[in-house]
């Protein structure tokens, strides 16, 4: 839904703020990437322990089927709207 491209000013701050919050020591123990949706949906998605290159591949493919509006702090109402427009 969100493309990745930093158009202005308050994109920048934005993503600087998830850097902040996601890039830092907490990341090498399984942190957990959506802790605002804590019993919302049922969903989960911890950074995975060290492990091979294989097993990553792995875990993405089988941890992060779906994309929800949920992971990015929005409402589950959001993604009906992107899609019907």
């Amino acid at each position: 839904m969100y493309g990745g491209h930093i158009v202005d000013d308050w994109d920048r701050r934005l993503c600087i703020n998830y850097l902040r919050n996601i890039m830092n020591e907490n990341l090498f123990e399984e942190l957990e990437l959506f802790p605002f949706i804590e019993g919302k949906a049922n969903l989960s998605f911890k950074v995975p322990a060290p492990t091979t290159y294989e097993k990553f591949l792995e875990h993405i493919e089988v941890s992060l089927k779906i994309e929800t509006p949920l992971a990015f702090g929005l409402h589950p109402n959001t993604e009906i709207s992107f899609r019907t427009e």
